[in-house]
């Protein structure tokens, strides 16, 4: 079995267009009263049913780790024998690898930037455990207003990318706060077609999602970049539309470290049966997504996140999202790290200087991967 914990702020007042993007947006979290749990017995011990427990922190369900969400709408970690507990909600990456290393979570399901971060800044007790997203199913939506001014200047979203990201210079452009992998990838993606991100462009950060999409609606900003099925949202509701679309328009990257499960080595070591479990389940969803059925679309439209989103919305982003898990595994490369800490370096005074195995032990992804 597994348990849902959603961690939001409280939002009384919301229109119901509101509502419908804050099924997938997290709040500002503050987690308290975890510390005082009995960790010796919160995790790793068996439940009534014989099934093993484990606490697990994640955003607010994505495309960005879409298998962690098949994980939930099949059913896996049950299958694997987890009593699993999935609180989603955090605000950020780096809270999630603050609430691992405190051991109020046994594993992290995050932007693999934080992970690196924390690591490099003397946090190595933290360890990743397999990547569940070698790519970046990320994109940029402009108002429609805006698209309307580019295109009297002769750039459509069908323009080359180059044209379409030159295109940008000028505007205001929602992302979340510098130093997170949503602003990463919008920085390089700027910066490798010509544009200075600090210079040609204002990125305006802001850590809530809701907030970024309202403020493009409401023409504060010309566009925002996040995940899918959030930059599916402008289209479907008619007051904008796709810009830009990572996974295609900036290949340069692939493939990518970009979202993995991490745990500390001190819980990994007392928890092996327990991690392999976790990364069974992953494995599951990967073959899930090699195939990327109706049916599988359709379970994944039921969990609470995504059930009253915009229908033409979700199946877009659904559509954008599984091409980028074609072929993937919980295994990462030695590519896939070296791509990602090449793009957590553009934003380091200081580069990383830990090499693969340093941070990745994949004994339990290796150990759970279907023979």
């Amino acid at each position: 079995m597994f348990t849902r914990r959603f961690l939001f702020a409280s939002t009384s007042r919301r229109t119901p267009r509101t509502r419908l993007v804050a099924a997938l947006t997290v709040l500002t979290v503050v987690l308290t009263g975890c510390a005082s749990t009995d960790r010796a017995n919160s995790s790793g011990g068996a439940a009534q049913d014989g099934a093993l427990k484990v606490r697990i922190i994640s955003t607010s369900s994505t495309f960005t780790d879409l298998p962690t969400v098949v994980i939930e709408a099949r059913g896996y970690f049950a299958k694997v024998g987890l009593d699993a507990t999935v609180e989603h909600g955090a605000g950020n990456a780096s809270l999630i690898t603050q609430t691992v290393i405190s051991g109020d979570a046994d594993i992290g399901t995050s932007g693999t930037g934080a992970l690196y971060n924390a690591y490099a800044e003397g946090m190595t007790d933290l360890v990743g455990l397999g990547t569940t997203n070698p790519s970046i199913t990320f994109g940029l939506a402009l108002s429609q207003d805006t698209i309307d001014a580019l295109a009297e200047r002769g750039v459509t979203p069908k323009s080359p990318v180059r044209d379409r990201v030159q295109a940008l210079r000028g505007l205001n452009l929602a992302a979340s706060p510098q130093g997170s992998t949503g602003n990463s990838y919008l920085r390089s993606m700027l910066s490798e077609h010509g544009l200075d991100p600090d210079r040609d462009v204002t990125i305006v950060p802001n850590n809530d999602g809701t907030a970024q999409i309202a403020s493009t609606r409401q023409g504060r900003t010309d566009g925002f970049a996040q995940s899918f099925p959030r930059v599916n949202f402008p289209e479907a509701e008619g007051w904008g539309g796709l810009w830009l679309n990572w996974a295609v328009d900036l290949p340069k990257l692939l493939p990518l470290a970009s979202h993995d499960y991490y745990t500390t080595r001190s819980w990994l070591s007392k928890n092996p049966e327990v991690a392999k479990r976790v990364m069974e389940a992953m494995w599951l969803a990967h073959r899930d997504l090699q195939n990327p059925t109706a049916e599988l679309r359709d379970a994944v439209r039921k969990l609470p996140d995504f059930a009253d989103l915009n229908k033409a919305a979700f199946e877009a982003g659904w559509e954008l999202a599984v091409g980028a898990y074609k072929g993937a595994t919980p295994l990462t490369t030695k590519e896939m790290f070296d791509n990602e800490a090449a793009l957590v370096n553009a934003e380091r005074k200081e580069p990383v200087k830990f090499g693969f195995d340093d941070i990745y032990d994949l004994s339990a992804a290796e150990a759970a991967q279907p023979r």
